[in-house]
């Protein structure tokens, strides 16, 4: 006999069935598409395609657009990155998304919102499942030689989110609502958003809010025994088996957030525009603890049981740009972000008694102004600068003063781009020059009330040059070949961690080579084939010879290579079948290494998704499906090379998703399935996904 989740799924998949059935009584004949009436923010982007410039076509790029997000049901940019090629989207500590496209962390990918830096200054990475996408337009990923004028710390690539912006006289208003009926308990998640074109004013308004209570784990879950390690102040320590998750709801899983984004502009002619953006996200959650390892360590404050009682953030962007003439127009850019998180750690597993409270304060000061030349008909000048200050402060109990650091950072970046024989052969060189400081720095290292001031490194800088060319053969078949020297300085964490600092800690440096083709044919068939390699030397590690402190060092060299292939088929326009796949051989090169292999690193991710619209009625039917290879979680070390070797296993996923629409496409309802196979799987070890989540949900245009 089928117990009673097993049959409420079974109903679902009947409703889903029986809609599909019905649907042609009820809706009208899908008409011609209107105007969704907003646009992509132009001042959104550092390299302006619509403008002729051919360099985000020397590297592997991908545009993820609305209908992207739609097909997969993200409600945020962490679940749209997920399905992306080449790209592996992971949850382990703090129910923090980790981002690692081509094998390079996070942190060592420059994140933007409409071309501005978006980051925690110590840690140099920010929660992008916090970032809603009811006002996003387009996300951009370039990866391996994204241009100059991007900035500094884009080791391994660029993740620019670019939002929407009005472009409609008439007012515009979505609004979407869902209900988490399955897998996720007290669940829902709202949306809303309106914008409006007036004369020359122009606005754009989104909100969203999500919240659950838990969420459940797969049905095939076993729970295991772990250990719990408490360290007194004193260093003692005990080592406790307990189990720390049961089957069932996964602990400490409630989340919470607010997200809401507003823009205005003015466009007082053709030639020139201003906007002001501002951002407000606040999120409250729980952190579910490692099933396998958890400590409590009162000699440093903090516990892995614990909760993020407060995330939030809060910035204004200025943008504006003016053509002075045809061929000569200025961008330029002012940003003010804050961020502010509250880490509260509990004695035990019960989650009663709270005992340490950590908080973080970080903000960001900036500008950037681009600008862009046109020689001549076939030669374009442009260039970039990019300075910003951050501020952090930290406390790891509420009864001590918060110590305090500063840095700067800036870069100038000149990029030329030729286009010769008659448009076939376009050629793009550039180079940069990026520095940082860091101009204080403060520590309480026995939380005692003691601030002391550290001393601080010396100014770092670099100077990144590149070069790539694009080759249209024929109309239906381009080359395109790039080579780009980047770097990313270290961050504050990685400068001041351990009891002694390192003050001679420099920036890391990746060499990106990018090769392939792109092909396509009529309308049916898009391919893109491209190999890479990735030579990283400098890479910050703890893992190195003589280091009894483990200190971040610059003392690991890595290689990654392998290729990626893309492809689009449309066999006729009700159906659309997407096909990624991306291998990567990564090796460790350390003169001195205790493994030859590489953390984090999947040796293969593939999705691959299809779409099928119903002729008549409309209905739209999504599968999406992922294919994850192995990676090592932990490896044998100079220090311990006895450590046992930890694999993040492969795993699948499939997600489906069902939309009919009404009244000509403006009102949809849908049912969407998360791991629709009820998948078993820890993409990090030791903390176990979500099992099959199911949504029920609408939503409205006007």
């Amino acid at each position: 006999m089928m117990n009673r989740k097993k049959q409420f799924r079974a109903g679902l998949i009947f409703l889903s069935l029986l809609l599909v059935v019905l649907c042609p009584l009820f809706s009208l004949s899908a008409m011609a598409d209107e105007s969704k009436g907003y646009q992509e923010y132009s001042l959104g982007e550092i390299v302006v395609s619509g403008k002729g410039s051919s360099v985000r076509d020397i590297a592997i790029s991908d545009e993820i657009t609305v209908e992207d997000f739609e097909a997969v049901n993200a409600d945020s940019v962490a679940d749209a990155l997920t399905y992306v090629p080449g790209v592996r989207v992971t949850y382990g500590r703090k129910m923090l998304p980790e981002i690692n496209i081509h094998g390079f962390d996070k942190q060592r990918i420059l994140t933007l919102i409409d071309g501005v830096p978006y980051y925690e200054t110590k840690y140099g990475s920010l929660d992008l499942n916090q970032v809603g996408l009811e006002g996003v337009a387009r996300i951009d990923v370039v990866k391996g030689a994204p241009s100059v004028l991007y900035g500094p710390n884009a080791l391994g690539g660029v993740v620019n989110i670019i939002t929407k912006n009005a472009s409609s006289e008439k007012p515009v208003l979505s609004a979407t609502a869902e209900y988490g009926v399955d897998g996720i308990d007290d669940a829902y998640r709202v949306g809303l958003s309106h914008g409006m074109k007036k004369g020359n004013i122009n606005y754009w308004l989104s909100y969203s809010r999500k919240e659950w209570d838990s969420w459940d784990l797969s049905d095939d879950f076993d729970s295991r025994e772990g250990t719990i390690m408490v360290r007194q102040a004193d260093g003692s320590r005990t080592r406790t088996p307990a189990v720390i998750q049961d089957e069932g709801e996964r602990v400490n899983s409630d989340y919470e957030t607010d997200n809401f984004w507003a823009k205005i502009g003015v466009e007082p002619s053709e030639d020139t525009e201003i906007y002001v953006n501002f951002h407000y996200i606040k999120t409250e959650k729980g952190d579910p603890p490692d099933i396998d390892f958890v400590q409590v360590r009162y000699d440093y404050n903090y516990a892995h049981f614990d909760r993020i009682s407060a995330y939030d953030d809060w910035g204004v962007d200025l943008s504006a740009e003016h053509a002075f003439t045809d061929a000569f127009s200025l961008q330029a850019k002012l940003y003010y972000h804050d961020h502010s998180d509250e880490y509260e750690s509990y004695t035990d597993e019960t989650y009663t008694q709270a005992w340490a409270l950590s908080t973080y304060n970080d903000s960001i000061l900036g500008g950037i102004l681009l600008g862009d030349y046109q020689i001549t008909d076939w030669d374009t000048l442009r260039f970039s600068l990019h300075y910003k200050e951050d501020f952090h402060e930290q406390r790891d109990l509420e009864e001590i003063p918060y110590a305090e650091s500063e840095a700067a950072t800036g870069s100038v970046g000149f990029e030329n781009e030729m286009t010769l024989f008659d448009d076939k052969l376009s050629i793009i060189a550039g180079i940069s020059y990026d520095w940082y400081e860091v101009t204080k720095a403060e520590d309480n290292p026995n939380d005692d009330n003691n601030i002391i001031k550290a001393d601080t490194p010396d100014t770092m800088d670099e100077f990144n040059p590149m070069i790539g060319a694009t080759y249209q053969i024929v109309d239906s078949i381009q080359l395109f070949a790039s080579v780009a020297k980047k770097t990313r300085f270290p961050t504050l964490d990685q400068i001041y961690d351990g009891d002694t600092p390192n003050l001679g800690l420099e920036a890391e440096t990746a060499i990106n080579y990018t090769a392939g083709l792109f092909w396509t044919f009529e309308d049916k068939l898009k391919l893109q084939v491209a190999p890479f390699f990735h030579d990283i030397s400098d890479y910050i590690t703890d893992d190195a010879p003589d280091n009894p402190e483990s200190q971040s060092k610059n003392y690991a060299e890595v290689q990654m290579r392998g290729w990626e292939v893309n492809m689009e088929i449309t066999p006729y326009k009700d159906l659309l079948f997407k096909l990624g796949y991306m291998t990567n051989d990564a090796s460790n090169k350390s003169h001195e290494r205790a493994s030859d292999e590489v953390v984090g690193v999947p040796e293969y991710t593939a999705t691959i998704s299809v779409q099928y619209t119903l002729p008549t009625i409309g209905t739209q039917l999504n599968l999406t499906m992922l294919y994850m290879g192995e990676s090592y979680r932990e490896l044998p070390s100079l220090e311990e090379p006895d450590t046992e070797v930890i694999k993040n296993e492969t795993y699948q996923l499939c997600n489906a998703k069902i939309t009919q629409p009404f009244m000509s496409d403006r009102l949809k309802v849908f049912l969407a399935v998360e791991n629709l196979f009820d998948e078993d799987y820890e993409a990090e070890e030791g903390f176990p996904a979500p099992g099959m989540r199911t949504w029920i949900g609408v939503k409205f245009d006007l």
